[in-house]
Order: structure tokens, then C-alpha cells, then sequence
């Protein structure tokens, strides 16, 4: 049997990512019920909510804010739709691997975990809203798994701009050994100063500096990669986005992936759904509607 191991450096790591959890969970406005699901990487966690007999919506949480990052926008998703918060396997969250060696190491390993996951769900074609690492894993499972995908929306998705100017950024503030005023610093600039976003993620954050999280390095996508997401796509941007911010790397989505929408949000963080969550909602509503 394979070895059991934990991205958690100790047991008052683990207790304390999982108050931080709770305490976003107490708060869920909607009934809801956690699964758990056996994939090749190890057991998966979910929130469920809405209708059990209604069309399927998964989302897909950014680096480190688990599946209750979705706080502000599962009521208005769950009203019509079943929707499943995922937390991702190898980052911060319930789900849990295997084998800390053994985990996604690339797009395509993403994708089959999530086909693992639908499997089991039985559910054949959904669609999949990513924030972040979040819209890069979702546009993965469109390039590799497409019959999966009924619609996505992709909300300051990493891979389609570079992140080697933001991780530049992040170590000269950052440093080896960041103090509270330099964890404080950093998270302003790279998530705005809603305070709502700083409620829903600070924590996490701040915490997950102390984890060993075990995920692939969110590669930059090809033109060609990009031209074979064929599903109806919703792509959420902002100029005030540190990680997504150059208009040529907007206007290469655009012209690369077949059918795609394109909304510039103004003065919105990286954080996109927390900060002006009930836009983003009607938006993405109204858009897998007509889809």
C-alpha cells in the first residue's frame, strides 16, 4: 500500500488550516455536504451544493484558498445548478495524497485526476470555472479531456501570461525569512485591499508559507495549446491584475482560443470573484445560460 504522507509540516500546521477551513465552511449560506473520492493521486474533497438532479458546475480554487475560496459565489452558482468546490489535490484543503512524491506534475496529469474525479461524481460533461492555478488546471482539462467540458470561465488564469516577472517581484519582497509586515506587504499588492478578499484568504496565505504543497508549475501556454480549447470560454481579465496584466499576452488569448469572450474588469485584484463577486456571478451565469 502506498505510503501516507501530508503536505503539513506538523500536526499544528495541519489543525491550523483546517480551523481556517471550518470557520469558511460555518459560513457556506447554502445547505451543503463534503465528499470524498478515490483518485490515482489519492482522495479528493468536495462541497456540494445545490440541486442533486441539476446540471454540474466544478470550480477550481486558486494556489493555496482551498475550495471555500468560493464563499462569495456559491449561492447565486448553487441556486440552478449543482455545483462541486473542489479542493486540489497536493495544495491546501482536505483532499488528500497518497504519496507526497506521487502527484500532478503537469497539465495533462491535472486533467486525468479531474477525469478521475468526474468519474466518480458520474458526471459525464460539466462546466468548470478556475480561478488562478485554478483556470490553468481547467484549461487543461479542455485540451486533453474536451468531451468533459460543456462551457468554462476562466478567471485571471496563469499559463496564458508569464509568471516569471511576478515570482521576481514576489522574492525581492518577499526575501528567505519574511517578516509579518513583509507577508502583509505582499499580499496587498498581489490581492488588492478588499477587505473581503482579505477576510476570505489572508489566513490561508499567511499560513501556507508554512505548508509544502505539492502541485505542477503552471507552465506558460502555446499558441497551439491555446487553439485547441474549443469550449465556449469566458476569460476574466484586469490591468490592476499583477500576475495578468499585459495587453499582447489579452490579445494572444483572444486571437488563439476559438471561442472565447473577453471581459477587462477595472481596478479588480487577482482575486477577481471575491472582490466584485456579484458581477462575476450574473456574467458567468448569463454566460453558461446560452451555452
Amino acid at each position: 500500500m502506498a505510503k501516507i504522507s501530508s503536505i503539513y509540516v506538523n500536526p499544528e500546521n495541519k489543525a491550523k488550516i483546517m480551523s481556517i477551513y471550518d470557520k469558511h465552511i460555518s459560513q457556506w449560506p447554502v445547505p451543503y455536504e463534503f465528499l470524498n473520492v478515490p483518485t490515482r493521486y489519492g482522495s479528493t474533497h468536495i462541497i456540494a451544493s445545490g440541486p442533486k438532479d441539476a446540471p454540474p458546475i466544478v470550480l477550481l480554487h486558486g494556489q493555496g484558498g482551498t475550495a471555500t475560496m468560493w464563499l462569495p459565489n456559491i449561492l447565486a452558482l448553487s441556486r440552478e445548478y449543482r455545483v462541486y468546490a473542489i479542493d486540489t489535490i497536493g495544495d491546501l484543503g482536505k483532499s488528500e495524497l497518497d504519496n507526497l512524491d506521487k502527484y500532478p506534475k503537469n497539465g495533462q496529469d491535472y486533467s486525468d485526476w479531474l477525469v478521475d474525479v468526474f468519474n466518480e461524481l458520474e458526471i459525464k460533461q460539466a462546466f468548470v470555472i478556475g480561478e488562478s492555478r485554478g483556470g490553468w488546471i481547467t484549461m487543461n482539462l479542455s485540451i486533453y479531456a474536451p468531451e468533459r467540458v460543456k462551457g468554462i470561465a476562466l478567471l485571471a488564469p496563469v499559463g496564458i501570461s508569464s509568471l516569471l516577472g511576478f515570482i521576481f517581484r514576489t522574492l525581492l519582497m518577499m526575501g528567505l525569512h519574511p517578516t509579518d509586515v513583509d507577508k502583509e506587504n505582499f499580499f496587498r499588492w498581489a490581492l488588492g485591499n478588499s477587505p473581503l478578499v482579505y477576510e476570505v484568504l489572508a489566513e490561508y496565505v499567511f499560513t501556507n508559507m508554512n505548508c509544502r504543497s505539492k502541485y505542477a508549475w503552471p507552465s506558460k501556454f502555446s499558441n497551439e495549446k491555446l487553439k485547441q480549447i474549443t469550449a465556449p470560454t469566458l476569460l476574466f481579465v484586469s490591468r490592476s491584475d499583477p500576475t495578468f496584466n499585459k495587453q499582447k499576452d489579452i490579445d494572444r488569448a483572444v486571437k488563439m482560443i476559438p471561442n472565447v469572450q473577453l471581459e477587462v474588469m477595472a481596478d479588480i485584484s487577482h482575486a477577481m470573484n471575491i472582490e466584485n463577486a456579484d458581477f462575476v456571478n450574473n456574467r458567468i451565469l448569463d454566460f453558461f445560460k446560452s451555452n
